[in-house]
């Protein structure tokens, strides 16, 4: 009898090729472009290992909200840590598209309507999990009730930083009632209470100086998020310019007013306070 393992996999007859399912995954890659568009092959590895990368962060988030839930904080700076370095890694991978003329992508660009980032359902879902949950983005899969499921379960549970905030409180830190029993589906409102709470953790942090390392490295995490985007904007210029997307928005326009957004409020308002003793 063949030993298998859950996924199917033959586990007497493993390899490299096997155990990473290399041949399906490089069936994967098919051209639309009439005549085939030699750079077409190019921006379809890299927006699928967009995808890639997507799904690992999602992995990763998910562990970093069993780890605020268990209040094991080290364990979570460990997960911040990883995140961000995936981040890095996609600011640079969206740059190789820069080495795309807007004349090459012109050969195949029309072909790909009315496909668009706005239907990747991952990133939504990493937005939705960070807390950025804009129900406007629900429209694009009304037509995939998997899909759909997926980003309102996301919707309807706590965020990262809701879940942040509560293993805070679960260490004794007086984090208000009204944050921590909030509706999730609604955007987080600034709480000046929570800033001064933070403010203080920052000041005066005595045993628990670990929370601060874990408020630099989701400061770290929301610049790199917001660094993705920005680079994101200037390719997206540089490759098209004004046009609207393949989708049918606005394009650059619509990029760049995801730009101010941020996934940790407090943690950025509080370098307002930290110096002049709080709002009081």
């Amino acid at each position: 009898m063949t030993e298998t393992d859950y996924s199917g996999l033959v586990l007497r007859d493993l390899n490299y090729q096997s155990y990473l399912q290399i041949p399906e995954l490089l069936r994967l890659q098919r051209l639309v472009s009439r005549p085939r568009h030699h750079d077409e092959m190019f921006f379809i590895v890299i927006h699928q290992s967009f995808e890639l990368w997507f799904k690992e962060m999602l992995h990763e988030t998910d562990l970093l909200v069993e780890h605020f839930r268990g209040v094991q904080v080290s364990r979570a700076l460990k997960v911040i840590k990883r995140i961000n370095a995936i981040l890095e890694n996609l600011t640079q991978q969206i740059q190789l598209l820069s080495t795309l003329t807007p004349v090459e992508f012109a050969g195949f660009r029309d072909r790909l309507k009315p496909a668009s980032g706005f239907q990747s359902l991952q990133f939504r879902e990493i937005e939705f999990a960070y807390g950025l949950r804009d129900p406007f983005f629900l429209q694009f899969f009304k037509d995939e009730p998997e899909a759909l499921e997926r980003l309102r379960q996301r919707l309807e549970a706590p965020s990262v930083y809701d879940e942040f905030l509560r293993a805070l409180a679960a260490e004794g830190l007086p984090v208000p009632a009204e944050v921590l029993q909030r509706d999730f589906r609604r955007p987080h409102a600034l709480s000046a209470e929570l800033v001064e709470v933070i403010r203080k953790a920052y000041v005066e942090p005595g045993e628990r100086y670990h929370w601060v390392l874990v408020f630099e490295a989701m400061l770290d995490l929301d610049m790199l998020f917001s660094k993705w985007r920005a680079v994101h904007v200037l390719m997206v210029t540089r490759t098209i310019g004004g046009q609207k997307g393949t989708g049918g928005s606005s394009g650059v326009a619509f990029l760049e007013s995801r730009l101010p957004h941020r996934f940790f409020p407090e943690l950025w308002e509080v370098r307002n306070v930290l110096f002049d003793g709080g709002y009081a």
